[in-house]
């Protein structure tokens, strides 16, 4: 599936959109794009669809924790990592899979995981490619 979203607000609404559609049958997330691609609002709206809010580039923090009405969602930035070493210290291996996780960076990660995968391209201003690949 390809989408072209126009606005910031599109492109969160489409990850609304996403969470609806495949939250159900898929607990990952894959979100693979350059800086500035998108992840974070297409995050915003996966997470805000679920009654949370207040979702900001976990870049720092590494992960992020959104409790909504409906389950936790982990919020993950690979961005810093370098290493498998730094992947396992963060213990996302304890969760992924297991709890709604969205994960950006994820070509970082050190093994292949199933998900559903998420490729954003900037096309210029707030205008994006998105293509998703469920697994």
């Amino acid at each position: 599936m390809v989408f072209i979203t126009d606005s910031q607000e599109e492109t969160e609404w489409l990850g609304g959109w996403l969470m609806c559609r495949f939250s159900r049958t898929h607990r990952t997330f894959l979100l693979f794009g350059d800086l500035g691609s998108g992840k974070t609002s297409l995050t915003r709206g996966m997470v805000r669809v679920a009654g949370g809010y207040g979702v900001r580039s976990p870049t720092f923090t590494l992960v992020n924790v959104y409790k909504t009405p409906i389950r936790r969602i982990f919020h993950v930035d690979l961005y810093r990592v370098e290493t498998p070493e730094d992947f396992y210290t963060l213990g996302v291996a304890d969760f992924l899979g297991r709890e709604m996780t969205i994960v950006e960076w994820a070509d970082r990660l050190p093994e292949r995981v199933e998900g559903v995968r998420v490729f954003l391209k900037n096309l210029g201003g707030n205008r994006r490619e998105i293509r998703v690949s469920p697994d």
